[in-house]
């Protein structure tokens, strides 16, 4: 048990994380592509302005993909 504790915990951190990067870039002007919570592939996704806000399968943290970007 205090492992999924453990794991969850960490996931709420790199999520909280990543929204922090997200809401600089979007400070900052810089074009965010996607905003993702957990690992792709794309699960669900909803596209609102210039960033599509996405849910993932493989639930190992989040990302931000910033205009320029390369995989």
């Amino acid at each position: 048990m205090i492992i999924l504790i453990a794991f969850f915990s960490l996931i709420g951190l790199i999520i909280i994380h990543e929204f922090g990067h997200f809401i600089l870039a979007k400070r900052f002007g810089v074009k965010v592509e996607e905003f993702g919570i957990f690992l792709p592939p794309r699960l669900i996704g909803k596209k609102i302005g210039e960033t599509i806000y996405s849910l993932n399968l493989l639930p190992f943290g989040a990302f931000v993909k910033l205009y320029g970007e390369v995989d």
